[in-house]
């Protein structure tokens, strides 16, 4: 039995649909059909047509040519002047002055000593000093502060003790400095006159190739008893365009002044980058087992300006071997029970220095001399008067001026191609397969059919997937038939 017998009796076994029914599915447009017949949508694309269209690219414009003054000559006798008068110029003069440029800033460092070339004091010495109640924030340069010990007091005792108590060694950080340059003026500026030529730039414009229109799409729908579900509605197409090139005048011929830069001298300056500072680097404590004097009044650590005498210096309030205590102080601490006095009472009479001191030490400013020339005197003109003259000379006259002459420029042009509508697009009602009839055996007959013209390279299987729905569809549009599922046209046209 061929396909044909199979859609003739599958006709037994479709419904009838009523005038009704058809005009709910597609309207008063669709063909006259017989019970068993299925009908779809097809496609029919709008027609466009390829123009071109000439654009401006460069816009007109003109470039600026000076023709020079022309002179002749002439020989005859004339009076040259009645008492003419000329105008010298008298250049300016110049001479040298020295200016002085800071080269390193004055400062004031807290040192170990008054020497410029001492280590800087260590933030545990000027933090004892301080809390000791020196001045350190107000003091002059050349003050020096001078730290104490009063020695504790001991019993005899034999245990294991701290031989050597934990430490610190301070080590001193030099200063960095760096070298810059510096840019002094030596001369001023000149001027000139100068021709410039026109400037242009290239801008972007964006040209109307296609206007918005309106198309007949396809899409999808559910399944109304036909084998494939497309229909087509009609959407809007929004308008295309194309951004074209063109080179316009950005600035036109015309004549500038130029300046001649100032001159500058370079001149090496040296700069701190880090100040001098110092680190401390700790120092274990050591025991041994020894008889020794078990204290019973700490030693007490304090700050005098008067480094002849600690009598009387003022207590730091840290007892010996306070972690703050000194930066050199040793023995027990608190811990023992040993009270030590506050801080600004006195120390007692025992007192004795301990070589620590931080002197207020200035370092000057340093400067430069730096030679810089100057104007003396001014340039200026003078008037010369001559007497009046006759005699026969060779005279230049003037046979044209200078003058300027402006060329044209002409615009240039592109051509820009456009695609317009000529004919729209639209839907038509066409018969296809139903689904009820596309059995296996129907499916793999079309398989094979459209294999054999070159359209399908799946497998025979009778099943209708996308690759048997896609090689039927390039089969249409190269045949000019409607895109519209297995229709009847493509099963006559594939001859089944």
């Amino acid at each position: 039995m061929t396909i044909k017998s199979t859609l003739k009796l599958s006709l037994v076994a479709m419904a009838v649909m009523s005038t009704a029914q058809a005009a709910g599915v597609g309207g008063d447009d669709l063909p006259p059909a017989r019970p068993g017949q299925c009908f779809t949508k097809a496609f029919y694309p709008a027609k466009y047509a390829t123009t071109t269209e000439r654009v401006l690219a460069t816009e007109a414009t003109e470039k600026v040519q000076v023709i020079p003054a022309k002179y002749g000559w002439t020989t005859q006798k004339i009076k040259v002047s009645d008492g003419t008068q000329r105008t010298i110029t008298v250049p300016a003069t110049y001479k040298t002055v020295y200016e002085r440029v800071l080269a390193v800033p004055a400062t004031k460092t807290w040192r170990t000593s008054l020497r410029t070339n001492a280590p800087e004091a260590s933030s545990t010495l000027m933090n004892a000093a301080r809390s000791a109640g020196m001045p350190i924030d107000s003091a002059m340069p050349r003050t020096c502060f001078y730290e104490c010990y009063a020695p504790a007091k001991y019993q005899k005792i034999t245990e294991k003790v701290l031989a050597s108590e934990a430490s610190e060694r301070v080590v001193a950080v030099p200063a960095k400095y760096r070298t810059v340059t510096k840019r002094i003026l030596v001369s001023e500026g000149t001027e000139k006159l100068v021709t410039s030529p026109a400037q242009y730039k290239t801008v972007r414009e964006r040209v109307l190739v296609s206007p918005a229109r309106t198309e007949w799409k396809k899409t999808k729908c559910q399944d109304r008893g036909c084998n494939q579900s497309e229909v087509v509605c009609l959407v809007e197409i929004p308008p295309v365009y194309k951004t074209v090139t063109k080179k316009v005048v950005a600035k036109p011929a015309a004549t500038r002044k130029v300046t001649t830069p100032p001159v500058y001298k370079t001149v090496q300056v040296q700069e701190l980058v880090q100040p001098a500072s110092s680190k401390t680097i700790p120092v274990p404590a050591t025991y041994k087992t020894i008889t020794k004097t078990q204290k019973v009044a700490n030693g007490q650590y304090g700050w005098t300006n008067n480094p002849s005498s600690c009598a009387g210096a003022i207590s730091t309030g840290y007892a010996a071997g306070d972690a703050s205590g000194s930066a050199m102080g040793s023995g027990a601490g608190s811990a023992n029970g040993a009270a030590g006095a506050g801080a600004g009472s006195r120390l007692s009479a025992s007192a004795r220095p301990t070589g620590n001191k931080i002197c207020l030490t200035e370092t000057p400013a340093k400067y430069n001399k730096v030679a810089k020339r100057v104007v003396a005197t001014p340039a200026r003109t003078k008037v010369v008067t001559t007497p009046p003259q006759y005699k026969t000379i060779r005279i230049k006259k003037l046979i044209s001026p200078a003058s300027e002459r402006r060329i044209p420029v002409p615009a240039t042009y592109k051509t820009v191609t456009k695609r317009r509508m000529v004919a729209d697009g639209y839907a038509k009602w066409v018969q296809v397969v139903c689904k009820h009839n596309m059995s296996r055996v129907t499916i793999s007959r079309v398989q094979t059919a459209l294999k054999n013209a070159g359209y399908y390279h799946g497998p025979i299987d009778g099943v209708w997937g996308e690759a048997s729905k896609a090689a039927t569809r390039a089969y249409q549009k190269a045949k000019g038939l409607p895109v519209a599922g297995l229709s009847v046209a493509t099963m006559q046209s594939l001859g089944l």
